[in-house]
């Protein structure tokens, strides 16, 4: 699992342009309300940066991490693991109840419309790491489209070297590292 590609945000680099959100829902013509990736911002007009208190953009996709909550929480395996250890969604399955929205620490999953669901939610959205990209090995969208480099893809490994190569802080905190990587 620890090989499972994924996009993390170089916080230091975002400077909250939306192209990543436009690039998403461009590629995958959804519409406005999705949020596959969005930027969320952290103490909004305070002077400093990121990891003194000062205003911070992070983009916010779905880690498909090692150790999903949202996995483990779903009563009817709607969320699961395809062939490439990526977290996927399978539609058919979702009856909206929202325990993936209530367990993931990171916002992933969405419910962009109401609907005849469960929980009244409509059915979950997430990020898919454009795995239609990707077998054509093409990066995500989101990625190829932002104009900073604020969204590094590759494998664990690969991640962890460009952003000791930037000297870029880690953005997870408090054994959120552990649920996106795993133990290893």
């Amino acid at each position: 699992m620890s090989g499972t590609p994924r996009v993390i945000p170089d916080v230091e680099a975002c400077i909250d342009c939306g192209g990543c959100e436009v690039a998403c829902m461009r590629t995958w013509e959804l519409p406005e309300s999705s949020d596959r990736i969005e930027i969320v911002t952290h103490n909004e007009g305070e002077e400093g940066g990121r990891f003194n208190d000062g205003e911070t953009s992070v983009p916010m996709p779905c880690f498909h991490c090692a150790e999903a909550p949202c996995i483990d929480v779903c009563p009817t395996d709607a969320v699961s693991r395809d062939e490439n250890g990526l977290v996927q969604l399978d539609e058919d399955k979702c009856i909206g109840c929202t325990y993936c929205a209530w367990a993931c620490p990171f916002g992933a999953p969405q419910f962009p419309e109401e609907g005849d669901s469960t929980g009244g939610a409509g059915t979950m959205d997430k990020c898919t790491l454009c795995v239609d990209r990707l077998e054509e090995d093409d990066e995500p969208a989101c990625v190829s489209e932002c104009a900073t480099d604020a969204l590094v893809f590759g494998t664990p490994e690969q991640i962890s070297t460009e952003f000791r190569e930037k000297r870029s802080e880690d953005i997870f905190s408090g054994g959120l590292d552990q649920v996106v990587f795993g133990g290893d």
